[in-house]
């Protein structure tokens, strides 16, 4: 059984923009340990495809624990994700 990836937790926080779509200030999202950034967008994008119609590339920022991620961050338990529409 250790070769399976084990689940890490990570907060994802929306802003005003972003709440009227998800309906949520935050959530947290259970993910397999080593998914990248880019992936979790996603899984994210998946559950909420209203964000990518309202904001098209470019129109979207994002903080991971409080910087600027690169699509290849590997994402730890207890990290914070920060969506930011921008209109």
């Amino acid at each position: 059984m250790e070769n399976f990836l084990k689940p890490i937790k990570i907060k994802i926080y929306y802003d005003e923009n972003l709440r009227e779509i998800t309906g949520k200030d935050f959530e947290e999202m259970m993910v397999s340990e080593g998914l990248s950034f880019a992936q979790s967008l996603y899984f994210l994008f998946s559950s909420y495809p209203e964000i990518q119609q309202k904001f098209p590339p470019g129109k979207l920022g994002f903080l991971l624990n409080e910087r600027k991620p690169t699509e290849y961050d590997i994402l730890k338990d207890g990290d914070e994700l920060k969506l930011i529409g921008i209109e």
